[in-house]
């Protein structure tokens, strides 16, 4: 199967918001909701305010009139990731809010930054040389010091904040994140199939990523495809001996045995 769109995500050619579209089209949802119907949610917001009041009264928008709001559950399932899924419900995980926060207020000219920051997103917007960021998780602002304290809570001293943390993903980025969730996702579903396709998607971005062609042997070692499973186990092992999961591996290819079956 062909995912050549994705492979325009390097050049950013495409908006980001129709990309994580098409995933859910080729992930074999045939009921996706046009993406028409977003656009008209956001057409809503009557925008008269400077560029922070703006991004503020944008956000009141989106989490308080539209409704938008953070996946309840503490086990999240992939509709509240399936952006087509979270647009009709209009609940989600923070990645996706702020995926789709992004592309509203680039829709009503407001230049903002998309960062995949340690725990979840924020999105960022400058204005009179000053940056604001703001939480797609609460809907609201974010002082310079909380962004600062909720990465050193995250990392536990393995690494220090700089301003490097703080500067947009590359839209390829962004679109690992989502597909890396989904995969992941899919997995705890037991939706093999759906979760090997994420990972066929993600090897268009990364090619011969030793712990996606991991996870790919054993998603077809669940749909019963052994002698495929084997090889990448073996890729994987060799690419990455000293992973702890390497010596697992090992031992369970010496182990195989057993007639091949064929996917479908």
């Amino acid at each position: 199967m062909s995912y050549s769109f994705l492979e325009l995500s390097e050049q950013e050619w495409l908006p980001t918001l129709d990309i994580i579209w098409e995933i859910s089209r080729q992930l074999g949802y045939r009921q996706v909701a046009d993406i028409a119907e977003f656009w008209q949610q956001v057409d809503g917001f009557d925008e008269h305010a400077s560029a922070a009041d703006k991004m503020a009264q944008l956000g009141h928008y989106f989490y308080r009139e539209l409704g938008y709001s953070d996946a309840p559950e503490s086990w999240v399932k992939s509709h509240r990731i399936l952006v087509h899924e979270v647009c009709v419900q209009r609940t989600g995980v923070p990645l996706v809010l702020a995926m789709l926060l992004h592309a509203a207020a680039h829709r009503h000219g407001l230049h903002v930054q998309l960062i995949d920051f340690p725990g979840y997103p924020l999105l960022k917007y400058e204005t009179q040389g000053h940056a604001h960021f703001f939480d797609p998780h609460t809907g609201q602002s974010v002082r310079y010091e909380d962004i600062v304290h909720r990465f050193d809570h995250l990392m536990d001293g393995d690494a220090q904040f700089c301003w490097e943390w703080a500067e947009a993903t590359p839209q390829s980025g962004l679109i690992e994140a989502y597909l890396t969730e989904l995969k992941q996702c899919f997995m705890a579903e037991a939706r093999f199939e759906k979760a090997l396709r994420c990972i066929e998607m993600l090897l268009v971005l990364r090619p011969n990523d030793p712990y996606e062609i991991r996870d790919r042997g054993y998603l077809y070692e669940e749909l019963g495809c052994q002698h495929i499973a084997a090889d990448d186990y073996q890729f994987f092992v060799e690419q990455c001996p000293d992973d702890p999961s390497a010596q697992l591996l090992k031992l369970q290819l010496e182990n195989y045995a057993g007639p091949s079956h064929i996917v479908h």
